[in-house]
């Protein structure tokens, strides 16, 4: 039985995007007959030690303040915990893999796993941390940290990305190793985001969904909202689904432009009430001006629902054209709101759904079962060239 180890600083409490790809892969890899330990952060309440039959989780002590985020000391922190604690596992354990999430400051433990213990290593990164996939916001950190990220990266075995534009930024950062370089996608839980025709909404709404921040560019669906309303004669609601610090900047412009009646936010939702407004809105819009693969993205076309986006990395791999969603480009508000008018007219009157047997071979292709069968494949075959 081949043992893997899985080093992420978020797993179940502990939620961001990145905890559902490891509880996944940890899960699965674990019933396909891998040795799985898990080395991630505890929190208040939870058991520090956990095992599943293959699935053996260890939460170590660390400053953590919150369920849904960490700072750089908190990480810092865990960095720390975690190498003190794997000098002394890895004493009595042997471990054949290493799968690490995301590139920034864990060189200290890959570099140390693999110079000391000579254990091969995959970086599965999420986006933002190999430059320079988010230019504007990530600049300065990524200047800093440069030199450990080439690092990391030059002795990792294989680096997984989760699209085409992700594997074109590595391959221009690594010109010399693009072929460590590789496409696995995100995955869907699709036994929970199922299409649901019944409860489709008769009345025409949309949503946005994801944190109210620069990133996501909520203000942008916003100024369509007010075109919409101030050169169409038709009626609608938008919710808005998640919080962030945009939030107050939304509530008054929806104030000065008076979209109280079009406009409804719900702030944090719940994965069921999440599932609830894929399967009963008409359509989602995402105004993103950059992403890695959108968790979001995947579980709305999961369910059926249409999709009209910025052309982001990602969402330009899963959207097909007028099959289950469209693009506009970014920041184009006016762009924006034609998209949806035409939606409304040419769609949602005619009752249009996504052809069933598209979204069978959709919800099979992004399937958790599916995406985990490449991983089990990409271990066998580097456990194997580590062998020779």
């Amino acid at each position: 039985m081949k043992t893997i180890l899985m080093l992420n600083y978020e797993y179940p409490p502990l939620w961001w995007w990145a905890w559902v790809c490891t509880q996944y892969q940890s899960e699965l890899l674990a019933k396909l007959g891998y040795k799985i330990i898990v080395i991630t952060t505890w929190f208040e309440w939870e058991k520090e030690y956990e095992q599943k039959q293959n699935l053996e989780i260890f939460r170590l002590k660390s400053f953590r303040k919150f369920k849904h985020k960490s700072g750089m000391l908190e990480k810092l922190d865990w960095i720390f915990q975690t190498k003190k604690f794997l000098k002394i596992f890895l004493l009595e354990n042997k471990v054949d893999i290493v799968f690490g999430n995301f590139t920034i400051l864990w060189w200290q433990i890959w570099y140390f796993l693999k110079k000391k213990y000579g254990i091969p290593y995959i970086i599965l990164s999420h986006w933002h941390d190999i430059p320079w996939f988010f230019k504007k916001q990530m600049f300065l950190y990524h200047i800093i940290t440069y030199f450990w990220i080439k690092k990391v990266c030059n002795y990792a075995d294989k680096i997984v990305l989760l699209t085409k534009d992700m594997k074109k930024n590595a391959d221009n950062f690594l010109p010399n190793e693009v072929e460590k370089n590789i496409i696995i996608p995100n995955g869907c839980e699709i036994n929970i985001f199922t299409p649901n025709k019944d409860i489709q909404s008769k009345n025409f709404t949309f949503i946005f969904v994801g944190r109210l921040v620069e990133q996501k560019d909520p203000m942008t669906f916003l100024q369509a909202i007010k075109i919409l309303k101030n050169n169409y004669d038709f009626s609608f609601t938008a919710h808005v689904l998640w919080d962030g610090p945009l939030k107050n900047q939304m509530d008054a412009f929806v104030l000065e432009h008076h979209l109280q009646k079009e406009v409804v936010f719900h702030g944090w939702v719940s994965k069921s009430e999440m599932l609830n407004y894929y399967q009963s809105a008409n359509l989602q819009v995402i105004s993103s001006l950059a992403e890695a693969m959108s968790i979001a993205t995947l579980e709305s076309l999961s369910t059926g629902q249409y999709i009209l986006s910025t052309p982001v990395s990602g969402n330009v791999d899963m959207i097909e054209k007028d099959m289950n969603g469209d693009f506009f480009d970014y920041g184009n508000a006016k762009e924006l709101s034609e998209k949806i008018y035409n939606y409304y007219e040419n769609k949602f009157q005619k009752w249009y759904s996504v052809d069933d047997k598209y979204l069978e071979n959709f919800r099979k292709k992004y399937s958790w079962e599916e995406i985990v069968k490449v991983y089990d494949d990409l271990i066998v075959n580097l456990t194997s060239d580590e062998a020779k």
